[in-house]
């Protein structure tokens, strides 16, 4: 991903080559109009050279410009463990964080999910009664109904996630290696000026801009951490796993359960050795509350979402129209009416 992301000199040399032949053309039109008294191809050879000497500024600026960014989005993110970045810069530190971010989301969503299965189990506990029977958790669907919709904005997330990492893949391997240098190129000629202005000002953009206003936004790693920690209070206590499926013909091993998980101290464990019932100490065994962990699991959850959907969607919305804020305005400069203009009014 990151050997992707160099401005490849190959695509410099091409870029240079395309200057070089621009300020040829633009002299031996000058030379033509100087020589057979033709004032307009005169100008024609003054306008295509000062536009080759825009195009050559491009070059180098983008070098410089993409060098300088690179430290800034590296500084920004300094601290945060993203692998080997041999050539770090905007793009490809971005594309490190929204890879380790797609992955620590998914275990999120996975330990959610595994969440909603254990509620789901005590949700639907029955104590039978023979007259009647009853369900002492069923009033848990409301919490159900939460988790639920917790799993299906986190699904939609890790699909945003995925969406950035193909963004991010294609302006790795297309902004510099291919918009660039075809912007040069339809920047050299004429009557495609103006579409070369708008793919040179859509590189800059895409590859400089946009991961740049990404970047600016705080990770939610912490906040994912965080979530997952308290879900897995719900998903690998013992407390909470399901009781095995011999006692759930036992209404005495269910109920016990229940007001365990109610977090009354009801279980209690007998620490004798023999048949003496003086030498028998009743010690309360450790008690959980399954309604207040759940209400942690779920605020935790909210906060981990909440801020995932600010990284990963509106981030990329406030980032792009920036990005094509500046696609237009640049992009009218670099089309060359400016100084079209200019010459016009000089001459």
């Amino acid at each position: 991903m990151s050997e992707a992301l160099i401005f490849d000199p190959n695509v410099q040399h091409i870029a240079v080559l395309l200057v070089v032949i621009s300020i040829i053309i633009s002299g031996i039109a000058i030379g033509l109009g100087r020589a057979f008294g033709y004032k307009r191809i005169e100008n024609f050879g003054v306008e295509e050279l000062l536009q080759a000497i825009v195009n050559a500024a491009l070059v180098g600026g983008f070098v410089t410009i993409n060098e300088t960014l690179s430290i800034i989005s590296h500084e920004a993110v300094k601290g945060q463990s993203c692998g080997d970045i041999s050539n770090p810069n905007g793009v490809s530190i971005l594309y490190c964080i929204f890879d380790k971010l797609s992955t620590n989301f998914f275990t999120l969503f996975s330990e959610l999910a595994k969440a909603s299965n254990i509620l789901g189990y005590y949700q639907s506990l029955v104590l039978n009664f023979g007259a009647f029977s009853i369900t002492p958790l069923a009033n848990l669907q409301g919490i159900s109904n939460v988790i639920f919709s917790q799993l299906t904005t986190s699904q939609f997330l890790l699909v945003m996630l995925m969406l950035q990492l193909q963004i991010l893949l294609f302006i790795s391997q297309n902004a510099v290696q291919v918009l660039f240098p075809l912007g040069l190129l339809f920047r050299s000629f004429f009557a495609t000026r103006k579409l070369g202005g708008f793919l040179v000002a859509l590189s800059l953009s895409l590859f400089l801009l946009y991961p740049v206003f990404i970047l600016m936004f705080s990770s939610p790693e912490i906040e994912i951490s965080a979530a997952v920690e308290k879900i897995s209070v719900i998903t690998k206590s013992p407390e909470y796993a399901p009781s095995p499926i011999i006692d759930l013909n036992n209404n005495n091993a269910v109920a016990e359960k229940l007001d365990f998980l109610a977090g009354r101290e009801s279980l209690f464990q007998n620490n004798s050795t023999n048949n003496n019932s003086s030498n028998i100490t009743i010690v309360p065994k450790v008690t959980t509350d399954l309604t207040n962990d759940l209400t942690v699991m779920i605020q935790s959850t909210n906060a981990a979402i909440s801020k995932v959907l600010l990284y990963s969607v509106l981030a990329p919305i406030f980032s792009l129209v920036v990005s094509i804020i500046f696609i237009k305005e640049f992009g009218n400069i670099l089309s060359g009416e400016m100084i079209s203009i200019s010459i016009t009014k000089n001459i």
